[in-house]
């Protein structure tokens, strides 16, 4: 039980673009390292870096190569018609269960926002796989949904804490004890919760996302 690419992309042809702003709290990407986004989405992430300023003591290293991945081929059409500068940015539409890069290929990986949207079992497979691709060394940067997040609980729960949207795709909400169960071989360097009130119809609504940095720990 995966979120269907179909609904993905029916909802991407359908809504256009569904991430406005920038991605804030990213960390500073060195000149010559690989970073991995797994689910770029339509882009919203890579815009922010491409809009970053990357500076270096030595003008004739190459900026950071950022490589964009999303199972959804709609999602990727976006990216594909999104200006980037001069951003080295290279995209990639595959399963983040099976990645087509070798091991050991990335320094940073992020995954925004990525978990939630896949079922237990792949989870497990995205993890592993994120695991494989980044170096020794490497980070591993999460943010996924807290259970505290005030949707937590709503429409139809197809596995513990995972609801289904009318749209035909679904939401997983995690604790931080979730985060390090699926992450056994990388080693926690930090985790929060930040949290703030959505106010729609002088209503307040609670949101809650898990903000996790992992390394992969050196042999």
């Amino acid at each position: 039980m995966d979120a269907p690419r179909d609904a993905w992309n029916a909802d991407y042809s359908r809504r256009g673009r569904r991430w406005a702003g920038a991605s804030r709290g990213l960390p500073v990407f060195l000149p010559n390292q690989r970073v991995l986004e797994v689910g770029c989405g339509d882009g919203k992430t890579l815009r922010t870096i491409a809009g970053s300023k990357i500076t270096s003591p030595d003008r004739g290293v190459d900026s950071p190569e950022i490589v964009g991945l999303d199972f959804s081929r709609a999602a990727i059409r976006f990216c594909t018609h999104t200006s980037f500068g001069n951003a080295r940015i290279h995209l990639v539409c595959a399963d983040a269960a099976r990645m087509p890069f070798p091991d050991s290929s990335f320094d940073t990986v992020l995954l925004f926002h990525v978990l939630g949207h896949a079922s237990l079992q792949k989870r497990r497979k995205i993890c592993d796989e994120v695991h494989r691709v980044v170096g020794q060394g490497g980070c591993v940067i999460l943010r996924v949904f807290s259970t505290r997040d005030f949707r937590s609980g709503k429409g139809e729960e197809i596995e513990e804490t995972t609801y289904l949207r009318g749209d035909g795709t679904f939401t997983h909400y995690f604790t931080k004890k979730e985060i390090i169960d699926l992450n056994p071989l990388l080693s926690l360097v930090s985790m929060d919760t930040p949290s703030w009130n959505l106010k729609v119809l002088e209503r307040d609504f609670v949101r809650e996302e898990i903000h996790a940095i992992l390394r992969k720990k050196t042999s």
